[in-house]
C-alpha cells in the first residue's frame, strides 16, 4: 500500500450492473510495456470466460442482459475488492508477488485472505484496522490519501459478510458511452492505482483525458487491454470482459472524444 493513494472503487456503481456467482483467484500483476513488435488494433473477439456476451462486435446486448443479476447485498470480490487491492496495494515494491512487503501479497483472493483478515470481524482484521488509522502507521502512509468513509465501509462490509470470494458478472451500458461516465470510471477501477502521479508504473500516467489520449493514439492502451501480440496484458487482475472492451472500442471509433 506504500506510495499509492486509494481510489474510489465505488466509481463503478451507476455505470455497471453487477450479478454474482462463485469463482477462483486471479493472476499477479504486470506492467504495460512498449511492444517489441507493435501490433495494430483490431476489432477481434475476446475469449474471456467471465464475459456475458459474444465478441466485441455484438456488444449491444451487454447493457440489456438479465443473466446473473445480483439479488442481494453481497459485496463482489472480483469487481469491488480485488481491483482495489491490486491497483492500490499490489504495486511494485509494495505488496506484489515479488516484494511482499511485511509478508503481505495482494494479487489474488487466496493471498488477500491468507493474512490479516478475520472473516466476519473487521475490528479484528489487521488489513482493515491499519487502513483506518490516523497516525503514522496508517496505510497507505502519508502523503498518500487515506481511505474515504465509503471505501472503508466497503472493505468492512466485505469482511463482515465473511470475506467471501464472490465473483460478479459485469453488465455494461454500451448505448451511452462517454469518457467521463464510461471510460474514466473503468480506468479508475482497473488501471489508475498503478498509473497515476506518484505511482507511474511503466512510466504510464492515465489519470486524465490528455494522458489517456496519448496511449489511445499510439495504440498501447487498447493493445494491452485486448492482450494483443506484442503488448503486456492489462489489467493485471485479468482481461476485461467483452462488454468492457466493446465500450472502449466504441469510444475510440467515435473519435475518442473528451465527453
Amino acid at each position: 500500500m506504500k506510495n499509492s493513494s486509494f481510489i474510489a472503487i465505488l466509481f463503478m456503481i451507476g455505470f455497471f450492473t453487477i450479478g454474482c456467482k462463485n469463482s477462483k483467484g486471479d493472476p499477479a500483476p504486470t506492467d504495460i510495456a512498449t511492444p517489441a513488435n507493435p501490433t495494430d488494433i483490431t476489432s477481434g473477439n475476446s475469449t474471456n470466460p467471465s464475459s456475458n456476451t459474444g465478441g466485441t462486435g455484438t456488444a449491444n446486448n451487454c447493457g440489456n442482459t438479465t443473466a446473473n443479476v445480483s439479488k442481494g447485498d453481497s459485496v463482489c470480490f472480483n469487481t469491488q475488492i480485488l481491483p482495489f487491492f491490486v491497483s492500490n496495494c499490489a504495486t511494485s515494491g509494495c505488496h506484489d508477488a515479488k516484494t511482499r512487503a511485511d509478508g503481505y501479497e495482494f494479487t489474488s483472493y487466496a493471498k488477500i485472505v491468507q493474512k490479516g483478515i478475520t472473516a466476519g470481524n473487521p475490528s479484528k482484521s489487521k488489513l482493515y484496522t491499519v487502513m483506518i488509522k490516523t497516525d503514522v502507521d496508517r496505510m497507505p502512509p502519508a502523503p498518500s490519501q487515506a481511505l474515504s468513509k465509503v471505501q472503508a465501509d466497503m472493505i468492512a462490509k466485505w469482511i463482515t459478510q465473511g470475506a467471501k470470494n464472490v465473483d460478479c458478472a459485469v453488465v455494461v451500458d454500451t448505448q451511452n458511452v462517454t469518457f467521463s461516465k464510461t471510460i474514466m470510471p473503468l480506468l479508475s477501477t482497473n488501471c489508475l492505482g498503478c498509473h497515476k502521479t506518484g505511482s507511474i508504473s511503466g512510466g504510464i500516467n492515465l489519470e486524465n483525458y490528455t494522458n489517456v489520449k496519448i496511449y489511445i493514439d499510439n495504440k498501447r492502451l487498447f493493445g494491452a487491454i485486448n492482450n494483443l501480440t506484442g503488448y503486456s496484458p492489462m489489467p493485471p487482475i485479468g482481461k476485461l470482459t467483452d462488454c468492457q472492451l466493446a465500450v472502449v472500442k466504441k469510444w475510440i471509433d467515435a473519435g475518442a472524444k473528451n465527453d
